[in-house]
């Protein structure tokens, strides 16, 4: 229906309007809203034949045909990500495999499927033998409008066969005139990027236009997602010019149309909005939505202990808590705003059935299965069944794992058998797998692994010469996360401590979870962080539950007020929801530290460290058996999990356990558990020392008291506050400056050094304040025809380099020159220089000119500054009315001046009025 329109309009209008021959750089600010239309429940479609990714408790589900097709498309995509080359040969078999059980995959799809593993492998010699894109050329009738744009995309840039643009832009154009969306999106992107598609004469905007409205599509049930996309655009401004206000509109009719997951956005935005765009009845209406919707987890965020579906408003409630109000300084530049997080209601238990595990061992019985399909059968197996419980399931898949070359699978199959390091044969065997994955795979948390064997877990352990040796290689790896307080994080200064900023950004684009947190508190910590920075890190947080975790526990470390403390525990409780039980222990304690004392939150503090605990997890049962709770006293907590703590237990779970076993056998065993999952770290060694200190062992208490003496950073009580890193600085030498890094920028020929170099010279609250050297690079920046920077420089600076640049550059021709040229921020500078130094009307008047033509510029400062000369009559007529629509104007760009100056026009007005 929309797109019928669109394409009926285009066709209509297309003689009438201007080509695209003029490349528009800058994507258009087009104002495409989502239909009027009453609420119903379009999209909500009770899936009751295709199962979700999680499986809810006690539920016998069956792994439906659908389910594995589903399973292997995430498999597909996530191990093209993660190393297509590697895994190419089970990749291109579980495209096979799919394409058996999906027909309308197999074909066209398929074959494009193969194309795009061919790309991220890099094989495309292999490619072009194969023929996979002259195939797809030969039977282009066959292609749908969507395929065909895709088949141009590999025409135009030669990929598999000889480059063809003019056959690429035909297909193009054919499937543009049938009103494809995706062919309209690509003519598009080629006018942001200065190629026009020949024939095509509707302009960009009415491209885009039809190119929304062909995704938009029919009111069927799909519309909610493809609304969702639309509002992806209008969020990244890639297509069309940002504005968070239309990708909010278009939330809120999918949201409208029975989108649960779109109804969960708007209370998520709601949620994160500041106080003037807060609407706490929206933010009720649509939560009572998204639950009356069956609300239910995406796939993309499932964890595999989960349970999904719906849950109860007030269940919704009592965990959100109050809604506060985001001010303050640390929530005005914040990447929270941009997370879309979800709703994960975990069971108090966890169940031991579960679709992706019956999914892992059909997998792992293919022939081109790799190792990390067993490490990842072995690691579900242990959350499933639990960690002891299945062991032998466990040892026996990494056992297969290792056999086929996973290094990954080789580190924990080694893990496992240090729980037997009293058998000679089985420690030799471990130290074997870790070495081997360590020297040949050069899998950097294997050297680390084999430090602890030697230093802490080997029976004759300390060994120093071995750990040294493998703890000096670890270091070279730059492998071992950073570990820093919060405070300290965002008070890291680039040119004091180069090497670990370096370090966080390196750890965080790999991925790792607690260093995505650390640059995205960094990252946001910084006064001109861009929103598209905020974004980006916003997105890779989403990506990772850890990551999450990690980065609420710093926003609550980080809190300074009671307000800000709020703002925290509210963040802290929405991450709960997306996480689940993952992060119960840690939501538990943050609830502790802010208001334990309230008898509620005391209780759902208990049912959190009970959900926790029936994880196995042992910082939350030790911390529920002191809580002080009457029903849960040290010995009703061993007696309610010694079952969970014997299938399950981790390391604190097996400590917590210790007094309250009758058998040394047992001890022993526990011991031996908790040692091959233990931290060689001083708190780990004293828990062992302490656990025999109890059954009178003094030999083995003894022997862990030496093993607590050998660690690298030494005993916890010797820290100086300060931490290993710090004290390491003395030895590292200076880093270079700011001003020794922008020398070397300028030296290499960057272009715009000289911007840093003037900043740094021209200020002169800086040590390096230098007029005669901050007037070059001013010149500099002239030279190489940055001009509108130049400008703004020059108005800004002091009156010594002023004079200085004026002796050497006639400064009024060159601001003139780009005025009249159409540079808006040369109109603008040059307003505000007549502005400064006016000495009569005339001059005023000429200074509102240049504001009025740079304001139509859509430059949004000379907006604010033409209100101020309408609103106060500086040199022309007063018009508060045309001063305030500026203002409004100014305001839609996000100008933070253009509010207090209305409400100040506007309180002038009145006074007037009422004198």
């Amino acid at each position: 229906m929309f797109a019928r329109l669109a394409l009926t309009a285009a066709l209509t209008l297309g003689t009438a309007l201007p080509s695209l021959a003029q490349t528009r750089i800058a994507p258009p600010a087009l104002q495409f809203l989502p239909p009027d239309l009453a609420p119903r429940d379009l999209c909500y479609q009770p899936k009751t034949d295709l199962p979700s990714l999680r499986d809810a408790p006690g539920r016998d589900s069956e792994l439906t045909d659908r389910a594995r097709i589903r399973f292997l498309t995430r498999d597909i995509r996530n191990y093209r990500k993660i190393d297509a080359d590697r895994y190419f040969t089970f990749i291109d078999a579980l495209i096979t495999r799919r394409a058996q059980l999906d027909e309308e995959f197999a074909g066209v799809e398929e074959t494009m499927e193969r194309i795009e593993l061919h790309l991220q492998a890099g094989r495309l010699q292999e490619l072009t033998e194969r023929g996979l894109v002259q195939a797809l050329a030969a039977d282009v009738a066959s292609l749908n409008n969507t395929q065909s744009v895709q088949l141009a995309q590999y025409i135009r840039t030669g990929v598999g066969v000889p480059p063809d643009p003019q056959l690429a832009q035909t297909l193009i154009r054919a499937a543009a005139h049938e009103g494809n969306a995706r062919a309209l999106m690509e003519i598009a992107r080629l006018a942001l990027q200065g190629e026009l598609v020949e024939g095509w004469d509707a302009p960009l905007d009415l491209t885009v236009t039809m190119a929304f409205g062909g995704m938009l599509g029919e009111l069927t049930p799909g519309v909610c997602a493809r609304a969702e996309r639309i509002a992806q655009h209008y969020q990244r401004g890639d297509i069309v010019e940002a504005n968070p206000d239309i990708a909010y509109a278009w939330r809120r009719f999918a949201a409208d149309m029975g989108g649960a997951e779109a109804a969960w956005r708007i209370v998520e935005y709601h949620l994160s909005a500041p106080p003037e765009r807060k609407d706490n009845a929206t933010l009720r209406y649509y939560l009572k939505r998204a639950v009356d919707l069956g609300l239910t987890v995406p796939d993309k965020q499932a964890d595999r202990i989960a349970s999904s579906g719906a849950v109860s408003e007030e269940e919704l409630r009592a965990i959100l808590g109050d809604n506060q109000d985001h001010i303050g300084p640390r929530s005005e530049r914040s990447v929270v705003p941009y997370l879309e997080l979800t709703v994960n209601i975990d069971d108090l238990k966890a169940d031991e059935d579960g679709l992706y595990l019956d999914y892992l061992r059909e997998i792992a019985r293919m022939a081109e299965a790799p190792g990390a399909v067993f490490t990842d059968l072995a690691a579900e197996l242990g959350v499933r069944e639990g960690r002891w419980k299945a062991e032998p399931q466990i040892i026996e898949v990494l056992e297969e794992a290792a056999r086929r070359g996973d290094e990954e699978g080789m580190a924990n199959l080694a893990e496992r058998l240090v729980r037997y390091r009293d058998d000679p044969a089985q420690l030799n065997r471990a130290e074997n797998l870790l070495i081997r994955a360590a020297e040949r795979h050069g899998y950097a948390p294997a050297f680390n692994r084999l430090d602890a064997l030697y230093r802490c877990q080997a029976p004759r352990a300390p060994m120093m010469p071995e750990a040294t040796l493998w703890s000096t290689q670890y270091g070279t790896t730059r492998h071992a996360h950073v570990t820093m307080s919060s405070t300290d994080l965002i008070a890291l200064d680039p040119y004091k401590d180069p090497e670990t900023i370096a370090q966080i950004q390196s750890q965080a684009l790999e991925g790792r979870p607690n260093a995505v947190a650390e640059q995205a508190q960094y990252i946001q910590s910084g006064a001109l962080a861009s929103e598209t920075a905020l974004r980006v890190w916003a997105d890779r947080l989403d990506r990772s539950d850890q990551s999450l975790e990690a980065f609420v526990e710093m926003e609550f470390e980080l809190a300074t007020s009671p307000s800000e403390r709020a703002q925290a525990v509210e963040l802290f409780r929405r991450i709960y929801l997306n996480n689940g039980v993952t992060t119960a222990l840690d939501l538990a304690i943050a609830l502790i530290e802010d208001h334990a004392r309230d008898p509620e939150t005391a209780e759902e503090i208990a049912t959190l460290l009970v959900q926790a605990s029936n994880r196995g997890e042992g910082g939350a049962i030790r911390l529920l058996s002191r809580l002080g709770h009457p029903s849960w006293t040290p010995e009703a907590v061993y007696a309610e999990f010694a079952q969970v703590i014997e299938d399950r237990g981790d390391f604190l779970a097996l400590m917590y356990a210790i007094p309250f076993l009758e058998d040394r056998t047992k001890v022993d065993d526990y011991v031996d558990r908790a040692v091959s999952l233990m931290n060689c770290g001083t708190k780990d060694a004293d828990e062992l020392g302490d656990a025999y200190a109890l059954w009178q062992d003094a030999q083995m208490s003894y022997h862990w008291r030496r093993v607590g003496l050998s660690f690298e950073s030494g005993h916890v009580l010797s820290k100086l506050r300060l931490s290993d890193d710090q004290m390491g600085y003395y030895a590292k030498g200076r880093a270079p400056s700011e001003a020794d890094i922008a020398e070397r920028a300028n030296q290499d020929g960057e272009p715009l050094a000289h911007r840093r170099l003037f900043l740094m010279t021209a200020d002169s609250d800086r040590t390096t304040y230098d007029p005669s050297a901050a007037i070059e690079h001013l010149l500099a920046g002239i030279a190489a025809d940055d001009t509108s920077w130049a400008l703004r420089a020059y108005r800004r600076a002091s009156a010594e380099i002023r004079r200085g640049v004026e002796a050497a550059q006639d400064i009024a021709v060159i601001y003139r020159a780009a005025a009249e040229a159409g540079d808006p921020e040369a109109r603008f500078s040059l307003g505000m220089l007549l502005r400064e130094g006016a000495e009569d009307t005339d001059t005023l008047a000429r200074s509102a000119g240049w504001l009025e033509a740079a304001a139509q510029s859509g430059h949004d400062e000379a907006m604010v500054e033409l209100a101020f000369a309408l609103g106060f009559g500086l040199g022309i007529p007063r018009d508060t009315e045309a001063a305030l629509v500026w203002l409004d104007r100014a305001a839609a760009a996000h100008n933070k001046d253009a509010a207090p100056l209305a409400a100040r026009i506007r309180l002038t007005r009145l006074s007037q009025q009422e004198g």
